[in-house]
Order: C-alpha cells, then sequence, then structure tokens
C-alpha cells in the first residue's frame, strides 16, 4: 500500500480525508484505486492520459512529470499538489 496525501481542494471528495492508504502498482492504478474511494478524484488530477498541468505529483518528497506507468513501491508516499494561485 502507499500513502496518498490529499490536498485541501480535494478532500471534500473523500470524505475530509487528508491521507489514504490505498495499494498500487503504477501511479495510474493508484489513482484509479483513490477514485474508487473517491469518485470523481481521477477526473480532477488527469486529463487525456497524463497528470494535469495544473496540478503536480510528489513521489516519495521528489516532485516531476511523472508518467502513469510509473512504478511504485509498497510504503511509497504520493502526494498530490494543486497549483496555487495568487500574483
Amino acid at each position: 500500500m502507499a500513502m496518498v496525501i490529499v490536498p485541501a481542494p480535494l478532500r471534500d471528495l473523500c470524505g475530509g480525508a487528508a491521507r489514504l492508504d490505498v495499494a498500487g502498482a503504477t501511479l495510474e492504478e493508484l489513482l484509479r484505486n483513490v477514485d474508487a474511494l473517491c469518485p470523481g478524484f481521477y477526473g480532477r488530477v488527469i486529463e487525456n492520459g497524463q497528470v494535469r498541468p495544473e496540478v503536480a505529483v510528489a513521489i516519495n518528497g521528489e516532485a516531476a512529470n511523472y508518467p502513469l506507468f510509473e512504478p511504485l513501491s509498497p510504503g511509497s508516499e504520493v502526494t498530490i499538489i494543486p497549483a496555487i494561485g495568487g500574483g
């Protein structure tokens, strides 16, 4: 299982949960499993087969443009990071 850190703007989809323990061998599988628990989550993070441009993903503290086939290890920490607006 991986730990998914749910950002505040998406917690309403997850019953207010800030963290979820979810299985997934790849980023795609993990996000689909989160969506099974939190309907609508996948669509808010993924668009046209890739992470939306206004969202970042960090795996074990390292943010990058991960492909959906990125492998995950048991115990991985996946953080969903929404863009912060302002100016």
